[in-house]
């Protein structure tokens, strides 16, 4: 075409790379061809510039122009950037008043829910802390308690170990086997639920291979620890006083310490000095010698005090050395290195077991459970005096015997001991709480080290969970009995005499709480791992019954796989500079000095056609943001080089549907477009400072359409793909596929590197798919990222989506939503997955949709009449859907918000629901179809989970039915001489209407009656309320139709409460109750009637009438009958008149009934080329204008013959736009990017290499396709067919069960209730029968519900974790200055940063004259009702004045220097010193200072107030955190210097780089012909040398080899 030629012609030569060029150009680097806005103000923060007769302040390089290469309009060019300068610094003075764009969730309400949260968190971690400590104590208290009663000392061994000196006194002599059993059951307890989770992940998730060598060394160590486990508690504890016991659980750290020992270098990922590593070995032997000192002290113990067993008898000896070292062999894994899989040894052997734990642990589960059963028989049966009549006993086949054994003591076994009234069962209910306790403790344990309170509530309340366990049990000593009741107390032994102390106990209880604590000091070092699974966060499975907080802390993981999770804490150094940051070139290195290869990359992606100028203020509004959020911690990183966890890199990107308008041959942008334009001036003033502007977009032609790229204030880019329908597929699903393949398959793969860097890359880049009118903030995406990290199997991620707007039909939705996210999402989330992550805001992760049968399947054309609907209906469903099939887990984020625009008025509402309705069952069908498939690739989708799908699915099809017999129900309830017949017969007959109207007539026929329908349906439904309260009044709570009701409001009702933030939406659930006939009965009926028409149904706009030709004589309308104008209305006849069948009132009122054809005289290829003349002239007609859409908008049915372009075929499109142009003398028609609406930016080219990409794109997959007339008649029959068959099923099916119910009704009725139950609380006329049939379904209604309700708890517990895990708080707040706190977390840098970079309203100076200036004079008001006055005339005299349109990397570079010269001044010791006062003094509005404040931290606040007027208060106080730490300090005055200096060295290099080339390409050609060239003076020279040697100075994160090689690569 030749506008398009011309255009390629114009640009020639002009290249651009589409890169993340965050780093452009150093923010104040002057250069002749950027946005410049001169300075001539005297304040020397600002930066000043060579132009005095202009003022503007030096842009972000972010909004520089890369390509400086010549082409043929380069002087149009150079003129039109100059005039897009004046334009960007130049307003007109009077125009003062500003419209903003409120938030949804303002600022206020946010910083309200932080506040809840973090009052929240705090709150909670305290529980935590108490529910630890307690379980803990009672674990342990329970654990004795049990222990004391086996062995008890009698008249054949009373020694004074068991009674400490015969101090001890205790209930009985007698050992009841119960005591036994309930020892056994808590030692087991563990196994047993570890048994169950694995194999129920044996069945339903696929695992590896097991091997042989690890499975036997699993055995032989599990089998060594449960024979010390009961060796432990069988034999040693039993002969111990409670206390001892307590404390002898000190000595089970013994392997592990000396596995410590051999492994005492350094850790993975943890910098130390040789002195670190000195005194990490000196601790370590330091805890082997305690560990082995405190064993020999007990040894000496036991062995001194059990006077019986002194020479002749040392088994009790033996076993108190042998059975904690057997024990402690459990945690040997823990305390190894990880290795990698060259590693060998014990490493290779960890990484081998951790690779199969599934398996391993199922199968040891169950082995360690016959050993220990094993064990006891052994224990208790081997020395029997009376054979094996101990067993006998044990099993409770004889009351009584005799154990007399020279190794575990002499006792005699009997079946139970009774303590006053007790119960015989006391043991058992002892054993209960204590599994309980100890599960309800790992539990909170978990939780703990989810949230990130690890050291408050788990190793704080662990380590003293012991010390607190003898504090309780020696209190209790002093006591004479532990009543449980007045006649039942429990048998824990007295304590007589005076208190006695044991030295070499003492001692021996000392070493082994020492050694323990040094073995695991790893405890309190804070992962910072959100949400860590729990096999991340132990080692074994679990706990141990007996060694509960010994277990926690040892079984903690020490050595974290991802060095990233460790504490900061343990990394002294700063993050370094980036190597390449000097040697970056912007607009050809695709990689940017930050990113490594597994730096989050996110492409936001929204998709727009026809939103509102509203709509696309919020999508923009979030784009901001994230380009401010993006842009600090990227600054935190470079300038103070504090490491950034959550650190991420993104590129926003805008997909424009039918984009263009035709004028002939002339295209243009149409309305939409140039209100995008419009639009970001006013989300860019919203977020940044009012007035705030960008400059304009690059403009560029693309073999789809067009490209405009906006360079946003933090550096990041925000491109507008424009896509021309007659070059490229339109809707949705295309621009998902164009790109995805644009992002995946061009440039991640251009990328180059092996197959692990790949790998890696694609893990880490992800695509957040946004509708055009999506509301988010940036903390709701790092929600999502989280979900990716914690699970790579994780292919899609959605938040918590939010319908806003106003009327009934949005009140619907809210609930609507609610409902749906609050039970059916977190259902599929917890027990499967979720089957569709919504496309309005959904995180993809690359390398999943790379995957085979994912991206590549869906770029399928639809070929049959179900194709239509699963494909195109419901894209995000069908992709969620094939992810599935392969594998991959969705998942569903409550605490991540988003806020979308949802239809407002009722057809609208219809309409996007008669498209997601169809698409919903055809994919979750297509899912259960294939489930053997699904069940076989996918981990988390299970048999159990299909079957409730199934159950859904069946309850949809039946819902229907369910409602019509409700409102029959409510029809004979109200007016009970109504026979169920007529109730039947008044119910059927406007449902019959409906049925038949949307077959025959036409859309909007079908939704006025369907509103009408729903108002009275909706006042049927207040029947039922009397109804429902009418029968609770009669039968009360003996009502299965009240209890029903009552446990739906209920869970709905709970539900709301465990949802804060969403409880006002549950006053919407009475609209919602109302329209259950209409949303739930007529909307489905309405969708499956309406399945062949594949039109989009929201914000459609209908074709302009086109405008008569000149000369033409417009057509009068026929005139037409009162009977055919009341057809037309009903949809029942054509509009053009004419009918197969005719009615006339003329010539003695003939009527004419039978059919009568009407011949079509018209050729048929000459109708079709008139159909697309008349297409192409209602573009030509169609101004841009036109398509501005309204706020309320309905949907025109879209005729089949009018949608063609909805259908793929197999032949291609005959497109004029894509012949050749006949060679004439006409001038080329106007191009797209000469349009003066799309503002006068830089118009470039995109590379050979894209540009081939995209045709071959386009050709394979996105070619506009059309079929013939015949393909369009054959796919418009197989769409009926497929409407018939599924309207003749579903109709079916709920006929059946309505006349199934219907019958049983009535035979009931009939009969006087002989096939009903009456239920047993039924009583006469109280009471209700119920029918089973009817019985049935509603227990199948009400188990799903059930089965949401315990899954919305689980998950709603998950996302409570979630968010206190996000949520960081500190404990002491700024009102004073703390000397050690010297840490800057990165929650107090971002603080800072986004104040450093922040661009306020009044970041102004004046450029007119005084008499022209609004006066500040505050004298003339002086009321309480001038202060808003006084705020609004200062906003307008700023007004006044020419913004700084600075960006945030500018405005922060120079904060930055402000803050270096502080520093400096802080370093010469130039802030003043005054005496100290008394008393509180004023510190300019930073807080009081009480007097034992030092009067210079008063000073320095005043001196950082005054300097940084306009900070926050927290800010002011980490700025002077920061000026106390030399190293930090020093860090600030060096690293900032060696950063800017570098990355203006990078942006001269590019500059003289460019020239060079220019020159060499010029060499061969004559110079002459009027081209600009690229300039370089010799102060650019200049400039190079000095940024040279300025980025040469090291940094205190470089060391001199690090600059040595910097300089030889320069």
């Amino acid at each position: 075409m030749s506008f398009i030629k011309a255009a390629n012609k114009s640009k020639k030569g002009a290249t651009h790379e589409y890169v993340n060029e965050a780093y452009q150009r150093f923010p104040e680097e002057d250069e002749d061809d950027g946005y410049k806005i001169s300075d001539t103000d005297d304040n020397d923060d600002d930066v000043s510039s060579d132009d005095t007769d202009t003022t503007t302040s030096n842009n972000d390089s972010a909004y520089q122009t890369i390509s400086k290469t010549s082409s043929e309009n380069a002087p149009c060019e150079q003129h039109r950037r100059k005039s897009t300068k004046n334009k960007l610094r130049t307003t007109n003075r009077w125009d003062v008043f500003r419209e903003t764009s409120e938030d949804n969730v303002t600022s206020s309400e946010l910083d309200f829910w932080n506040t809840i949260f973090k009052v929240t968190k705090v709150i909670f971690s305290i529980i935590l802390f108490i529910f630890v400590l307690g379980a803990s104590v009672i674990s342990k208290s329970t654990l004795f308690l049990l222990t004391s009663n086996i062995f008890p000392p009698n008249s054949f061994r009373n020694t004074s170990l068991k009674t400490s000196h015969f101090h001890f006194r205790y209930q009985t002599s007698e050992t009841a086997v119960t005591y036994i059993w309930s020892l056994v059951l808590v030692v087991i307890a563990p196994y047993f639920f570890t048994m169950i989770a694995k194999t129920w992940k044996l069945i339903f998730k696929k695992t590896r291979p097991l091997e042989w060598r690890p499975l036997l060394v699993a055995m032989l160590v599990e089998t060594f620890h449960s024979v010390g486990i009961s060796l432990f508690i069988f034999s040693v504890l039993p002969n111990l006083d409670p206390v001892a016991g307590a404390l002898f659980c000190m000595n089970v750290a013994i392997l592990p310490i000396v596995i410590n020992v051999v492994y005492s270098g350094s850790e993975a990922g943890v910098i130390e000095s040789s002195t670190e590593r000195l005194i990490r070995r000196v601790l370590a032997f330091g805890a082997l010698g305690s560990s082995l000192t405190s064993l020999a002290f007990w040894t000496y113990y036991v062995y001194d005090l059990d006077s019986d067993w002194q020479k002749d008898k040392p088994g009790l000896t033996i076993f108190t050395v042998i059975s904690p070292i057997l024990v402690s062999i459990y945690w040997w894994e823990n305390f190894v290195p990880q290795g990698d899989e060259s590693s060998t040894g014990l490493r290779k052997l960890k990484r081998q077991l951790r690779s199969r734990r599934t398996k391993v642990s199922a199968i040891m589960s169950l082995w360690k459970i016959v050993v220990t059963l094993c064990m006891v028989w052994i224990i208790f049966g081997v020395d029997c005096t009376d054979g094996i009549k101990c067993l006998q006993t044990m099993f409770d086949v004889t009351s009584n015997a005799t154990l007399s054994s020279a190794t575990f003591g002499h006792t005699n076994l009997v079946i139970n001991v009774v303590v006053g009234t007790c119960s015989k069962y006391l043991p058992l209910f002892i054993a209960a709480v204590n599994i309980g306790s100890s599960y309800f403790c790992y539990r909170c344990c978990v939780s703990a080290n989810k949230i990130l309170a690890q050291i408050p509530s788990f190793s704080v309340p662990l380590i003293l969970s012991t010390p607190v366990t003898l504090a309780i049990m020696i209190g209790e000593y002093s006591q004479s009995e532990l009543k449980m009741t007045e006649t039942c107390f429990l048998p824990f032994p007295r304590w007589n005499g005076d208190v006695e102390f044991d030295w070499s106990i003492i001692i021996a209880s000392i070493l082994g709480y020492v050694s323990i604590a040094m073995v695991t000091s790893y405890i309190w070092r804070q992962t910072k791992e959100r949400m860590q699974r729990e096999d991340r966060m132990f080692v074994q499975p679990m706990y141990c019954g007996i060694l509960l907080d010994q277990s926690l802390i040892l079984n903690r993981r020490k050595y974290e796989d991802n060095t990233k999770g460790l504490d900061e804490k343990e990394k002294l150094v700063e993050l370094p500079i980036p190597d390449n940051l000097d040697d970056w070139q912007p607009g050809q290195d695709d990689w940017s000095p930050l990113r490594t290869n597994d730096t989050p990359f996110i492409y936001l992606c929204a998709t727009m056609w026809h939103e509102t100028e509203n709509e696309m203020t919020q999508i923009l509004k979030s784009l901001f943001r994230m380009d401010e959020d993006q842009c600090a911690r990227r600054n935190l990183q470079l300038f103070f080089g504090i490491r950034d966890p959550d650190y991420y890199e993104f590129e926003a990107h805008i997909f424009f549907d039918d984009a263009f308008d035709y004028n002939g041959e002339e295209a243009t942008a149409n309305g939409y477009v140039k209100q995008l334009i419009r639009t970001i001036d006013v989300a860019v003033g919203s977020v940044h400072a009012h007035g705030m502007k960008i400059p304009p977009p690059t403009k560029i032609d693309t073999p789809y359409g067009g490209r405009l790229i906006w360079r946003l204030p933090g550096g990041n880019k925000m491109i507008a793909h424009l896509k021309d329908k007659a070059k490229i597929r339109h809707r949705k699903r295309w621009s998902q596929v164009m790109y995805m393949y644009y992002f995946l398959a061009h440039k991640l793969l251009s990328l180059g590197g092996n197959k692990e860097r790949l790998k890696t890359i694609a893990d880490n880049t992800f695509v957040l798919a946004l509708d055009g009118d999506v509301d988010f903030q940036p903390a709701a995406l790092k929600l999502l990222v989280d979900r990716m990290k914690r699970n790579p199997n994780v292919g899609a991620a959605c938040g918590r989506i939010h319908p806003i707007g106003s009327g009934p039909m949005v009140w619907y939705q809210k609930f609507e939503y609610a409902v749906s996210h609050w039970l059916q999402k977190a259902t599929e989330h917890t027990i499967g997955c979720v089957l569709c992550s919504p496309g309005c805001f959904s995180l993809f992760r690359g390398s999943s949709l790379m995957d085979d049968n994912v991206m590549r399947r869906y770029t399928t054309p639809p070929t049959e009449a179900r194709h239509y609907v699963q494909y195109d209906q419901g894209e995000d469903r069908w992709l969620c859907t094939l992810l599935l099939q392969q594998g991959y887990r969705v998942e569903y984020c409550a605490a991540s918000d988003a806020l979308t625009y949802a239809p407002e008025g009722f057809y609208e509402f219809y309409n996007q629901r008669r498209r997601w309705t169809p698409s919903t069952m055809a994919n979750i069908l297509d899912l259960l179809m294939d489930f053997k498939n699904v069940t076989k690739r996918n981990n988390d989708i299970s048999m159990l989970y299909i079957m409730y799908q199934m159950l859904l699915m069946v309850s949809s099809i039946l819902t229907p039915g369910t409602i019509f017999l409700m409102v029959l129900g409510a029809l004979n309830m109200a007016y009970p001489t109504l026979s169920l017949y007529w109730a039947l017969a008044i119910n059927l007959l406007p449902v019959g209407i409906f049925i038949l109207l949307c077959y025959v007539a036409k859309g909007d026929t079908q939704l006025a009656y369907a509103a009408v329908l729903s108002t009275v349906y909706s006042l049927v439904m207040m029947l039922v309320i009397v109804g429902l309260l009418k029968q609770a009044a009669d039968n009360g709570f003996c009502s299965v139709t009240t209890l029903f009701l009552c446990f739906v409001a209920g869970v709905f009702i709970l539900a709301a409460f465990i949802h804060p933030q969403e409880f006002w939406c549950l006053l919407h659930g009475f609209l919602y109750f109302l329209a259950i006939p209409s949303m739930s009965m007529l909307l489905m009926l309405y969708s499956i009637g309406n399945l062949h028409v594949v039109s989009w149904g929201t914000r459609e706009t209908p074709k302009p009438a086109a405008a008569p030709k000149p000369g033409e004589v417009k057509k009068q309308p026929e005139k037409k009958g009162a009977v055919q104008e009341w057809l037309q209305k009903l949809g029942l006849a054509e509009k053009a008149g004419k009918s197969d069948y005719m009615f006339s009132f003329g010539n003695l009122c003939r009527c004419v009934c039978c059919p009568s054809e009407t011949k079509d005289t018209e050729d048929i290829k000459l109708r079709a080329i008139l159909d697309r003349l008349d297409d192409m002239e209602a573009r030509i007609i169609d101004s841009p204008e036109s398509h501005q859409s309204t706020e309320l908008e309905s949907e025109r049915h879209v005729h089949f013959s009018e949608a063609s372009d909805l259908f793929e075929g197999s032949r291609e499109r005959i497109n004029p736009l894509f012949e050749e142009e006949s060679t004439s003398n006409k001038p080329p028609p106007r191009h797209w990017i000469n349009d003066k609406e799309l503002m006068m930016g830089a118009v470039e080219t995109i590379p050979e290499k894209e540009t081939t990409f995209w045709h071959e794109l386009i050709k394979t997959y996105l070619y506009p396709l059309e079929g013939d007339k015949k393909e369009q008649e054959k796919t418009q029959a197989e769409l009926l067919e497929l409407r018939n068959t599924v309207c003749l099923f579903f109709l079916l099916v709920n006929a059946l069960f309505v006349v199934i119910v219907f019958s049983l009704q009535q035979v009931n009725a009939d009969s006087g209730g002989s096939i009903s139950i009456e239920l047993p609380c039924a009583n006469g006329n109280f009471g209700e029968a119920i029918e089973p049939i009817s019985m049935a379904f509603t227990a199948v209604f009400g188990l799903l519900l059930l089965i949401q309700l315990f899954c919305m708890i689980l998950h709603r517990m998950s996302t409570f974790l979630q968010i206190c895990s996000i949520t960081e708080i500190k404990l002491r707040r700024p009102k004073q200055l703390q000397a050690e706190e010297k840490e800057i977390s990165v929650e107090k840098g971002l603080r800072l940063v986004r104040d450093m970079q922040g661009i306020k309203d009044d970041d102004t100076k004046s450029v007119v004259s005084e008499d022209l200036s609004i006066s500040d004079d505050r004298s003339s008001v002086g009321t309480v009702e001038g202060e808003g006055k006084r705020d609004l005339w200062k906003k307008i005299a700023n007004r006044r004045r020419e913004q700084k349109f600075g960006t945030l990397s500018q405005n922060f570079v120079k904060n930055f220097k402000k803050l270096q010269r502080h520093m400096e001044d802080q370093e010469m010791g130039s802030t003043l010193h005054v005496n100290r006062g008394v008393g509180s003094v004023n510190n300019g509005g930073l807080g009081t200072v009480t007097e034992e404040d030092d009067q210079e931290d008063v000073q320095q606040l005043k001196s950082v107030k005054r300097k940084f007027n306009r900070f926050e208060r927290k800010s002011i106080f980490t700025i002077v955190q920061m000026s106390r730490d030399p190293r930090l300090k020093q860090s600030i005055l060096q690293r900032g210097n060696v950063v800017t200096s570098r990355w203006r060295r990078a942006a001269l290099k590019a500059k003289l780089r460019a020239a060079a080339e220019q020159a060499a390409n010029n060499g061969n050609k004559d110079t002459s012909d009027g081209k600009p060239k690229t300039k370089v003076s010799i102060l650019d020279i200049t400039r190079l040398a000095v940024a040279d040697r300025d980025s040469n100075v090291p940094s205190p994160s470089e060391s001199d080899d690090e600059l040595v090689d910097q300089k030889s690569r320069l």
